[in-house]
Protein backbone atom coordinates (compact mmCIF):
# COMPACT_ATOMS: atom_id res chain seq x y z
CA UNK A 1 0.00 0.00 0.00
CA UNK A 2 1.20 3.49 -1.14
CA UNK A 3 2.70 5.45 2.43
CA UNK A 4 0.29 8.12 3.38
CA UNK A 5 0.09 10.96 5.56
CA UNK A 6 -2.81 12.75 6.36
CA UNK A 7 -2.24 16.93 7.36
CA UNK A 8 -5.08 18.18 9.73
CA UNK A 9 -4.71 20.40 12.76
CA UNK A 10 -7.28 21.21 15.62
CA UNK A 11 -9.08 24.60 16.03
CA UNK A 12 -6.98 24.81 19.18
CA UNK A 13 -3.74 24.28 17.29
CA UNK A 14 -4.52 26.79 14.66
CA UNK A 15 -5.16 29.30 17.23
CA UNK A 16 -1.95 28.53 18.86
CA UNK A 17 -0.16 28.49 15.27
CA UNK A 18 -1.66 32.68 14.39
CA UNK A 19 -0.12 33.94 17.68
CA UNK A 20 3.21 32.48 16.74
CA UNK A 21 2.77 33.85 13.23
CA UNK A 22 1.62 37.05 14.14
CA UNK A 23 5.18 37.11 16.44
CA UNK A 24 7.27 35.61 13.98
CA UNK A 25 5.95 38.31 11.52
CA UNK A 26 6.67 40.86 14.12
CA UNK A 27 10.22 39.55 14.42
CA UNK A 28 10.97 39.22 10.81
CA UNK A 29 9.93 43.11 10.52
CA UNK A 30 12.60 44.16 12.58
CA UNK A 31 14.83 42.18 11.26
CA UNK A 32 14.56 43.47 7.75
CA UNK A 33 15.56 46.98 8.32
CA UNK A 34 19.45 46.37 9.73
CA UNK A 35 19.84 43.65 6.61
CA UNK A 36 18.45 46.73 4.26
CA UNK A 37 20.91 48.62 5.87
CA UNK A 38 24.19 45.74 5.87
CA UNK A 39 23.15 45.13 2.10
CA UNK A 40 23.15 49.23 1.17
CA UNK A 41 26.32 49.62 3.03
CA UNK A 42 27.75 46.11 0.99
CA UNK A 43 26.70 47.47 -2.52
CA UNK A 44 28.37 50.77 -1.69
CA UNK A 45 31.64 49.29 -0.87
CA UNK A 46 31.40 47.40 -4.12
CA UNK A 47 31.11 50.22 -6.04
CA UNK A 48 34.34 52.01 -3.94
CA UNK A 49 36.01 48.89 -4.80
CA UNK A 50 34.97 48.19 -8.15
CA UNK A 51 38.91 49.06 -9.68
CA UNK A 52 40.55 47.15 -7.24
CA UNK A 53 44.00 46.23 -8.34
CA UNK A 54 46.03 44.52 -6.16
CA UNK A 55 45.38 40.71 -4.83
CA UNK A 56 44.54 42.09 -1.70
CA UNK A 57 41.72 44.37 -2.63
CA UNK A 58 40.10 42.13 -5.48
CA UNK A 59 40.02 39.47 -2.15
CA UNK A 60 38.13 41.98 -0.16
CA UNK A 61 35.71 42.89 -3.66
CA UNK A 62 35.06 39.31 -3.43
CA UNK A 63 33.74 38.90 0.13
CA UNK A 64 31.83 42.15 -0.31
CA UNK A 65 30.07 40.41 -3.25
CA UNK A 66 29.64 37.08 -1.13
CA UNK A 67 28.75 39.05 1.50
CA UNK A 68 25.79 41.00 -0.80
CA UNK A 69 24.85 38.05 -2.29
CA UNK A 70 24.28 36.24 1.06
CA UNK A 71 22.31 38.65 2.70
CA UNK A 72 20.35 39.55 -0.61
CA UNK A 73 19.54 35.31 -0.03
CA UNK A 74 18.34 36.31 3.79
CA UNK A 75 16.45 38.78 2.35
CA UNK A 76 14.27 36.05 -0.24
CA UNK A 77 14.32 33.45 2.68
CA UNK A 78 12.10 36.44 5.40
CA UNK A 79 10.07 37.73 2.41
CA UNK A 80 9.11 34.09 1.87
CA UNK A 81 8.51 33.64 4.92
CA UNK A 82 5.85 36.89 5.70
CA UNK A 83 4.46 35.70 2.81
CA UNK A 84 3.70 32.44 4.97
CA UNK A 85 2.18 33.93 7.89
CA UNK A 86 0.38 36.52 6.87
CA UNK A 87 -3.33 35.02 6.76
CA UNK A 88 -5.49 35.18 3.51
CA UNK A 89 -9.01 37.31 3.73
CA UNK A 90 -11.09 34.44 1.88
CA UNK A 91 -12.99 36.11 -0.99
CA UNK A 92 -16.24 33.17 -1.12
CA UNK A 93 -17.62 32.50 -4.28
CA UNK A 94 -20.24 29.58 -4.91
CA UNK A 95 -18.37 28.23 -8.13
CA UNK A 96 -17.79 24.73 -9.84
CA UNK A 97 -14.41 22.91 -8.46
CA UNK A 98 -14.97 20.64 -11.94
CA UNK A 99 -14.54 24.00 -13.81
CA UNK A 100 -11.74 25.08 -12.15
CA UNK A 101 -9.91 22.14 -12.74
CA UNK A 102 -10.65 21.64 -16.41
CA UNK A 103 -9.50 25.17 -16.37
CA UNK A 104 -6.35 24.48 -15.18
CA UNK A 105 -5.78 21.58 -17.63
CA UNK A 106 -6.61 23.47 -20.26
CA UNK A 107 -4.21 25.85 -20.12
CA UNK A 108 -1.79 23.28 -18.64
CA UNK A 109 -1.65 21.12 -21.41
CA UNK A 110 0.11 22.60 -24.13
CA UNK A 111 2.78 23.01 -21.67
CA UNK A 112 2.64 19.06 -20.06
CA UNK A 113 2.81 17.37 -23.69
CA UNK A 114 6.20 19.30 -24.77
CA UNK A 115 7.59 17.50 -21.65
CA UNK A 116 5.80 14.16 -22.67
CA UNK A 117 2.85 14.45 -19.49
CA UNK A 118 -0.62 13.54 -20.89
CA UNK A 119 -3.12 15.02 -18.84
CA UNK A 120 -6.44 13.55 -17.82
CA UNK A 121 -9.56 14.23 -16.13
CA UNK A 122 -11.93 12.16 -13.96
CA UNK A 123 -14.47 14.74 -12.79
CA UNK A 124 -17.39 13.76 -10.53
CA UNK A 125 -20.72 14.62 -12.26
CA UNK A 126 -22.42 14.81 -8.70
CA UNK A 127 -20.82 17.39 -7.33
CA UNK A 128 -22.47 20.37 -7.15
CA UNK A 129 -20.93 23.80 -6.64
CA UNK A 130 -19.73 25.51 -3.44
CA UNK A 131 -18.36 28.32 -1.56
CA UNK A 132 -14.68 28.30 -1.71
CA UNK A 133 -12.22 31.39 -2.82
CA UNK A 134 -11.71 30.49 -6.63
CA UNK A 135 -8.22 32.64 -6.85
CA UNK A 136 -6.42 30.96 -4.14
CA UNK A 137 -8.06 27.17 -4.32
CA UNK A 138 -6.52 27.83 -8.28
CA UNK A 139 -3.11 28.55 -6.68
CA UNK A 140 -3.07 25.45 -4.71
CA UNK A 141 -3.98 22.96 -7.58
CA UNK A 142 -1.79 25.41 -9.97
CA UNK A 143 1.37 24.34 -7.98
CA UNK A 144 0.27 20.68 -7.50
CA UNK A 145 -0.15 20.35 -11.08
CA UNK A 146 3.31 22.19 -11.73
CA UNK A 147 4.88 20.02 -9.03
CA UNK A 148 3.80 16.97 -10.46
CA UNK A 149 4.74 17.51 -13.93
CA UNK A 150 8.11 18.34 -12.79
CA UNK A 151 8.43 15.51 -10.80
CA UNK A 152 7.99 13.35 -14.06
CA UNK A 153 10.03 15.13 -16.30
CA UNK A 154 12.13 14.43 -18.40
CA UNK A 155 10.84 10.81 -19.00
CA UNK A 156 7.23 11.95 -19.27
CA UNK A 157 4.31 10.43 -17.61
CA UNK A 158 0.75 10.84 -16.62
CA UNK A 159 -1.25 13.20 -14.81
CA UNK A 160 -4.67 12.88 -13.89
CA UNK A 161 -6.78 14.98 -11.67
CA UNK A 162 -9.93 13.74 -9.95
CA UNK A 163 -12.90 15.39 -7.91
CA UNK A 164 -15.24 13.51 -5.75
CA UNK A 165 -17.82 14.18 -2.75
CA UNK A 166 -16.93 11.77 -0.06
CA UNK A 167 -17.73 12.21 4.13
CA UNK A 168 -15.40 12.28 6.91
CA UNK A 169 -16.35 12.84 10.70
CA UNK A 170 -19.64 14.05 9.37
CA UNK A 171 -18.47 16.68 7.82
CA UNK A 172 -19.26 16.93 3.58
CA UNK A 173 -16.24 17.25 1.43
CA UNK A 174 -15.03 17.82 -1.90
CA UNK A 175 -12.19 16.47 -2.98
CA UNK A 176 -9.89 17.34 -5.72
CA UNK A 177 -7.03 14.91 -6.40
CA UNK A 178 -3.58 15.23 -8.41
CA UNK A 179 -2.19 11.81 -9.10
CA UNK A 180 1.23 11.82 -11.17
CA UNK A 181 3.11 8.64 -12.27
CA UNK A 182 6.45 9.93 -11.36
CA UNK A 183 8.84 8.41 -9.48
CA UNK A 184 6.78 8.62 -6.18
CA UNK A 185 8.22 10.11 -2.53
CA UNK A 186 10.26 7.90 -0.35
CA UNK A 187 8.83 7.59 3.64
CA UNK A 188 11.50 9.64 5.20
CA UNK A 189 10.94 12.81 2.67
CA UNK A 190 7.28 12.19 2.60
CA UNK A 191 6.81 13.47 6.37
CA UNK A 192 8.23 16.21 5.55
CA UNK A 193 6.93 17.50 2.24
CA UNK A 194 4.55 20.35 3.57
CA UNK A 195 7.42 22.29 5.62
CA UNK A 196 8.58 25.79 5.25
CA UNK A 197 11.67 25.72 2.65
CA UNK A 198 12.15 21.91 2.64
CA UNK A 199 12.00 20.33 -1.59
CA UNK A 200 12.43 17.31 -2.91
CA UNK A 201 13.30 19.12 -5.91
CA UNK A 202 16.63 20.85 -6.69
CA UNK A 203 16.29 24.12 -6.64
CA UNK A 204 12.70 23.88 -5.06
CA UNK A 205 12.00 26.84 -3.17
CA UNK A 206 10.10 24.76 -0.33
CA UNK A 207 7.14 27.33 -0.24
CA UNK A 208 4.46 26.26 -2.95
CA UNK A 209 3.04 22.90 -0.45
CA UNK A 210 3.82 24.89 2.43
CA UNK A 211 1.34 28.12 1.44
CA UNK A 212 -0.85 25.27 -0.17
CA UNK A 213 -1.55 23.60 2.91
CA UNK A 214 -2.15 26.75 4.95
CA UNK A 215 -4.81 27.82 2.03
CA UNK A 216 -6.86 24.80 2.53
CA UNK A 217 -6.41 25.02 6.46
CA UNK A 218 -7.83 28.40 6.37
CA UNK A 219 -10.88 27.10 4.43
CA UNK A 220 -11.32 24.21 7.05
CA UNK A 221 -10.13 21.61 4.77
CA UNK A 222 -6.55 19.42 4.87
CA UNK A 223 -4.63 17.84 2.36
CA UNK A 224 -3.50 14.24 2.35
CA UNK A 225 -0.90 12.78 0.44
CA UNK A 226 -0.15 8.95 -0.85
CA UNK A 227 2.86 7.91 -2.61
CA UNK A 228 4.85 4.64 -3.61
CA UNK A 229 8.23 4.68 -4.39
CA UNK A 230 8.85 4.22 -8.48
CA UNK A 231 5.02 4.55 -9.13
CA UNK A 232 3.49 7.77 -8.67
CA UNK A 233 2.28 10.03 -5.79
CA UNK A 234 -1.23 11.30 -5.44
CA UNK A 235 -2.44 14.43 -3.39
CA UNK A 236 -5.61 15.13 -2.34
CA UNK A 237 -7.32 18.61 -1.27
CA UNK A 238 -10.53 18.24 0.39
CA UNK A 239 -12.78 21.45 1.41
CA UNK A 240 -15.86 21.78 3.36
CA UNK A 241 -19.04 21.63 0.59
CA UNK A 242 -20.83 23.25 4.10
CA UNK A 243 -18.83 26.18 5.71
CA UNK A 244 -19.11 26.88 9.56
CA UNK A 245 -19.05 30.31 10.47
CA UNK A 246 -19.10 30.66 14.20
Amino acid sequence: MPERQEVSISSSQKDWGVDVAAMAGSLVHEIKNPLSTINLSAQLLQEEWKDASTPKEQRALRRLEVMSSEVQRVERIIDTFLRFTERHKLALEVKSLNEMLEDIAEFMTAKAERSGVQIRLGLSSSLEDFSFDVDLVRQVFHNLVQNACQAMSPEGGELILKTDRVERDGIEYAVGAVTDTGPGIEGDKLDRVFELYYSTRDGGTGFGLAISRRIIEEHGGFIEVQSAKGKGSQFSVYLPIERNET
